[in-house]
């Protein structure tokens, strides 16, 4: 399968002298049609400035940016245009035209292109039903809440029919249920009518709800890529574990004096009581002394670190018994 979206050896510096932030370092990454790819790193890592890389909105200093193997850095304002309504993008803050109504928002990129306004309000009213809103055409964005103007949003940036959709932190100022709600739009969308959908976040909740495979980006360069549940399974770089696990010693054991073990969960099933398992089955109970796990498609990932006994045989029961469950690894660290 060839890449819809291939990016290579993109950089991006912002300033000069002492000033000068390098945003991007020689990133590469290709995105595959119809997947949903998600890209995370902590703040500053240079996710939207990447984001904006893509459809040009931000030029890159060197690199190419290929969209069905075609360059855009080498194209003309005039291709660059009709090929950014292919490239089509969502934001944080939704950008929604006050003064005008939800369905002449979503009409506005159709004005752009000339289409006629009868055939641009059809294609509006066949969106708003498709992002479940067919009551609010005639709102005004100050008569919407965050998780409609979203919506609204998604419904503007499909109506040139995109191949791709960019998502730049697109739930981030969203509550946990209207975000839950929009993900779950966009995965119904790339479903059914087979757009790539690219999203930018901070959030490892977003990735793990929808996306297929993820690049962890740090300080301007990529760490790691890989099927979300790969990466979350066995990370292999400084910036994914620092994602995925909590860094062991800095857990507050320094008061703790007794032996601790610490358990990663690589793709136990999330339903099994571990802990509870082990003082039910062996008679022994263990204290969680610090935890970070996530649920991936049913599976927990993650680390968590529990107290031992000071027994040297029921201890290594207990770490036996860890140790033999699917999907989980246990090790004593104190």
């Amino acid at each position: 399968m060839k890449p819809i979206i291939e990016i290579k050896k993109l950089c991006k510096t912002f300033g000069g002298g002492e000033t000068q932030v390098h945003a991007l370092q020689d990133v590469s990454l290709a995105v595959n049609p119809g997947e949903i790819f998600g890209i995370i790193g902590l703040s500053g890592a240079g996710k939207s400035t990447l984001v904006r890389c893509i459809n040009l909105l931000e030029r890159p200093d060197h690199g190419q940016v290929l969209f069905h193997g075609r360059n855009l850095m080498d194209m003309s304002d005039r291709e660059l245009r009709a090929q950014r309504r292919n490239i089509t993008m969502i934001f944080q803050s939704f950008n929604l035209l006050d003064q005008r109504t939800a369905i002449d928002n979503i009409c506005f990129p159709l004005e752009l292109v000339g289409t006629p306004r009868k055939e641009a309000k059809k294609r509006a009213m066949e969106l708003l039903e498709i992002v479940g809103l067919p009551d609010k055409a005639n709102a005004y964005p100050v008569q919407l809440s965050g998780g409609q103007k979203q919506r609204i949003a998604i419904a503007r940036a499909l109506a040139t029919n995109p191949q791709v959709l960019l998502c730049d932190e697109a739930t981030s100022a969203l509550d946990p249920q209207t975000t839950d709600s929009i993900l779950n739009l966009l995965q119904k969308i790339s479903r059914e009518r087979g757009i790539t959908v690219i999203i930018i976040t901070h959030q490892m909740s977003v990735i793990e709800q929808i996306c297929h495979r993820v690049a962890i980006l740090d300080q301007g360069q990529v760490a790691e890529v890989g099927a979300v549940e790969d990466v979350f399974h066995n990370p292999r770089s400084a910036a994914g574990r620092r994602l995925v696990s909590p860094d062991v010693a800095n857990l507050p054991l320094s008061t703790w004096t007794g032996h601790v073990a610490r358990i990663a969960f690589n793709g136990n099933a999330s339903a099994d009581p571990i802990i509870a398992s082990v003082a039910l089955d062996l008679g022994i109970k263990v204290s969680i002394l610090g935890a970070d796990t996530r649920n991936v498609d049913g599976k927990a990932f993650g680390t968590m670190l529990v107290s031992l006994p000071d027994d040297p045989q029921q201890k290594q029961k207990v770490m036996d018994y860890l140790n033999a469950n699917p999907g989980v690894t246990a090790e004593e660290v104190q």
